[in-house]
């Protein structure tokens, strides 16, 4: 007889979560997380309604500034390691509610039209040969059971008609939470964190969920630069400013 190995309460919680969420999802009617009516995720004129990160923003690390465009004090002193970063939303409100929904509590049919925003956010001249999720570590994707990344990034690939390439960036190691770190602390936490399997294109475009100090879209980029990469940008739903 095969020996019933049981499985750890905490992923046994985290598993039944993610199988009722997908349960409930596709069951239950979609209720919009704005207006609370029935018939989508996020309708359209809620969607409209959140906070823009538009206005004067660094042309690099799109970060706000107080003067007509151009870079910010810190990519003055420093370009960043990415060519430019696009994000259509501030990180607040509604927009940081759908977010954390979809992160940590697997709504991830909020992040269609939030991916379809994103990719309306891309300027026309960027010259992208193919879009790469953030990767998870292994161990975190089979706690979570999904990357959000790489759903956002599935979207913005087919919207854009761009090719995807989930496998060519992977993440080496499991890294700490970085809520609590500040810019240098996020950078240090993430030196290392990422490979490349295979040579990358020429230009590469990488997706991510949520950026705030620019540190994940850092490090992605010195690796993908490292391994070959001429140009990458850097995509992501939502800015914390």
């Amino acid at each position: 007889m095969v020996p019933v190995v049981p499985m750890a309460p905490g992923r046994r919680r985290s598993t039944v979560a993610r199988v009722a969420g997908e349960l409930a999802e596709a069951l239950l009617p979609q209720r919009c997380l704005v207006c609370g009516r029935f018939g989508a995720a996020l309708h359209e004129h809620c969607l409209d309604g959140l906070d823009r990160a538009a206005a004067r923003r660094c042309e690099a690390c799109w970060a706000p500034v107080s003067h007509d465009p151009g870079l910010c004090g810190r990519c003055e002193q420093a370009s960043p390691s990415f060519d430019a970063l696009r994000t259509p939303l501030r990180f607040t409100g509604d927009a940081r509610r759908a977010l954390l929904e979809a992160k940590f509590r697997g709504v991830t049919r909020l992040i269609d039209p939030l991916a379809a925003l994103a990719a309306r956010a891309v300027p026309l001249h960027w010259q992208i040969d193919a879009v790469v999720p953030v990767p998870l570590h292994r161990s975190r994707q089979r706690e979570r059971g999904y990357n959000q990344a790489e759903i956002a990034a599935q979207v913005v690939a087919r919207d854009l008609e761009l090719p995807l390439d989930p496998s060519l960036l992977r993440r080496e190691r499991r890294t700490p939470a970085e809520a609590h770190l500040d810019a240098a602390g996020r950078a240090r936490n993430l030196r290392g964190a990422f490979a490349v399997d295979g040579p990358p294109p020429p230009a590469v475009m990488v997706v991510d969920d949520i950026t705030t100090t620019g540190s994940t879209f850092e490090e992605a980029a010195n690796t993908l630069r490292a391994a070959g990469a001429a140009t990458v940008y850097a995509l992501a739903l939502a800015r914390e400013d």
